[in-house]
């Protein structure tokens, strides 16, 4: 699940084998903390220091984070970008001369 309603939020789904980390137990008994759009809205490393908390629930999405700086713009151009040489390939995979309807330079 990414960024669930409410309604399943209050649920607590209890799904056998799997460890739901949007359940009760993860946003009532734990500090939850993210860094959704790149963005920490809590200084997330004063509150590990600190050790204010028993339990911490950390989100990181990888997608934002590179071996080089880059800024949330290049991120998500590279991103579309991406997808676009991938859709590309799958395209000429099963368009015979695929160049003489679209050339890969041509999608940027």
């Amino acid at each position: 699940m990414h960024r669930p309603s409410k309604a399943t939020l209050e649920a607590d789904y209890d799904i056998p084998g799997i460890v739901n980390s949007y359940g009760q137990t993860f946003f009532h008994d734990f500090k939850y903390l993210s860094d959704s759009r790149r963005r920490w809205r809590e200084p997330v490393e004063d509150i590990v220091r600190s050790g204010t908390y028993d339990r911490l629930h950390i989100l990181t999405h990888a997608f934002w984070y590179h071996k080089d700086d880059q800024d949330i713009s290049r991120t998500v151009r590279d991103f579309v970008r991406s997808a676009s040489r991938e859709r590309y390939g799958q395209m000429a995979e099963n368009i015979t001369d695929m160049e003489s309807i679209l050339k890969e330079d041509e999608i940027g």
